[in-house]
């Protein structure tokens, strides 16, 4: 998240049922707006519809404008569909990177700005 200029605010707690498996985070942006990303990571072999429709409901508690949830599994095709039902019909950016994304990033095929702007274009502020 600090390669797309945002700053580490807090980690959520994590419940014992999550055996520590999972991440939480919370980051800031203030380039030109004020906005607060929400930040899940699962340690599973697929991330489902479920964890995305926690996360887009605790984007209300947390006031967060962006939810990015990153996997290193698969993203299952209803958590996709999911996702791009609460950006096209409730204006939330829900960013979904799975391990294809993770893979990509890593061995530079890919940009994490890429990978975010193909699913939220115009999410993130170009610098000139």
């Amino acid at each position: 998240m600090r390669l797309i200029d945002l700053k580490y605010v807090a980690t959520r707690l994590r419940g014992e049922a999550t055996g520590g498996a999972e991440v939480d985070l919370i980051f800031e942006g203030a380039r030109l707006l004020f906005s607060r990303w929400q930040i899940q990571c699962k340690n599973t072999k697929v991330v489902a519809l479920d964890d995305v429709a926690k996360e887009v409901g605790l984007m209300i508690y947390f006031g967060s404008q962006v939810a990015v949830i990153i996997g290193t599994g698969r993203i299952s095709e209803a958590a996709q569909k999911y996702a791009e039902l609460v950006r096209n019909e409730y204006g939330k950016p829900v960013v979904l990177i799975g391990r294809e994304e993770i893979v990509g990033i890593a061995n530079g095929t890919k940009s994490l700005r890429d990978v975010m702007e193909d699913q939220v274009p115009f999410l993130l502020v170009r610098a000139r």
